[in-house]
């Protein structure tokens, strides 16, 4: 099983830039929760907790494609250190802020910073494994391993995330997560022999990559397993919260995450038959029909269980929405692809985290898990859809060749 994976680090310099990246965005998965747990510890409530981290998860979503078309035109090196830089001065601002018990409103203009700063780190990486690997069948490989590592990022950032804010201080989330930040970064920066060419002066430049056909319904896609995240992550640290064990939300969000690395680890080290377009549709539809089983929690530990059986859906869906990227936008447009999916997510994310808070307050865990559901059987029906669009583009195609 190891094998395909070997294979896929016999590139040269592909551990360093993926472990690099790998230390740099573990963030990703304890700000958003870091921030549920700094306002829910102060107020006792989750509305404006939901509403800041949504906030910082859309502020997100916003800089993703901004900062990937910089990178798409001048390189990841010129870009990374300067946006980290003011991603740092947003989470250093969250820290004073807090430490000076600073009225909760004051939080969001930081947060907005912070989020907007904070790089794709995924996107970086993953433009590096398609040029390291450009054409070889190892990339696939090297995408599952991706997915793998970021469903290994988000087992353990909640569970350190609450470790962290329970048994020290909610501000020693933010402390953690710029250190990481800060040594990946630099780490990354110094790795150029690995780095895709920038757009070449001269040469015509592409057009957003969401008008290639496809990859607006890829985004939609993406943030209706956003709105998956989000909801089930906020609803958790409720159900948690409401029967007096906040402490545990860590460890169910870790059964989440970890069902997912299982099943993306699995899926990128076998052979897989079938184009990728279906291969994402029966994918999204099995996503789209577990988050259900969550209306069954009739305690944490049953919840913990529903978690893991809920996350084996997550990163094969992930692996192949990536993938059909490739498919659908041009290699000049493939860092700002990305990112789009990523904001896809961010934006899914800050809309359902916003809403579900507020669910959990008024009517309790149960009924804001609606929100999970339903966003889940959105990225179904969308799934569909893009099936079908992508099924005409290959026959225009087919018919321009014959033609």
């Amino acid at each position: 099983m190891l094998t395909t994976y070997r294979a896929a680090f016999r590139a040269p310099g592909s551990a360093a830039f993926c472990a690099a990246g790998f230390i740099m965005r573990f963030s990703i998965a304890v700000y958003p929760i870091g921030l549920i747990l700094l306002i829910s510890t102060r107020t006792g409530h989750y509305t404006f907790a939901g509403v800041l981290s949504g906030i910082y998860v859309l502020a997100n979503g916003a800089g993703n494609p901004v900062l990937a078309r910089l990178v798409d035109s001048h390189g990841q090196s010129r870009v990374l250190l300067p946006a980290s830089a003011v991603h740092l001065v947003g989470v250093v601002s969250i820290i004073v802020l807090a430490q000076a018990a600073a009225p909760d409103w004051a939080l969001i203009g930081p947060t907005v910073v912070c989020g907007f700063a904070y790089m794709s780190v995924g996107s970086l990486v993953r433009a590096r494994w398609s040029f390291v690997l450009a054409g070889r069948p190892e990339l696939g490989t090297a995408y599952s391993l991706e997915s793998t590592l970021d469903e290994v990022i988000f087992t353990a950032g909640p569970l350190l995330a609450t470790i962290l804010a329970t048994q020290l201080d909610p501000v020693a989330v933010f402390v953690c997560g710029a250190a990481l930040v800060a040594i990946g970064a630099v780490w990354l920066h110094k790795q150029r022999a690995t780095e895709p060419p920038a757009h070449e002066p001269g040469t015509p430049r592409h057009g957003s990559a969401l008008r290639y056909r496809g990859m607006s319904i890829l985004v939609l896609a993406a943030a209706g397993m956003g709105g998956v995240f989000a909801s089930a992550e906020v609803t958790i640290v409720a159900f948690c919260g409401q029967r007096g064990s906040t402490g545990l939300a860590g460890v169910v969000l870790a059964c989440l995450a970890f069902g997912s690395g299982v099943s993306g680890f699995v899926y990128g080290s076998r052979a897989r038959s079938g184009n990728l377009p279906d291969r994402f549709r029966q994918q999204a539809v099995l996503f789209a029909s577990l988050p259900m089983l969550f209306l069954a929690a009739v305690n944490i530990p049953v919840l913990a269980v529903l978690a893991f059986v809920v996350g084996l859906g997550i990163a094969p869906t992930l692996i192949t929405a990536f993938g059909l990227i490739e498919r659908i936008v041009p290699t000049g447009a493939l860092t700002e692809g990305m990112a789009w999916l990523t904001t896809g997510l961010s934006i899914g994310y800050g809309v359902a985290a916003a809403l579900v808070g507020r669910l959990a307050d008024a009517y309790g865990a149960r009924v804001a898990f609606t929100v999970t559901i339903g966003s889940g059987l959105a990225v179904g029906v969308l799934a569909l859809a893009l099936h079908a669009r992508l099924r005409e583009r290959a026959a225009e195609s087919q018919a321009a060749v014959a033609g």
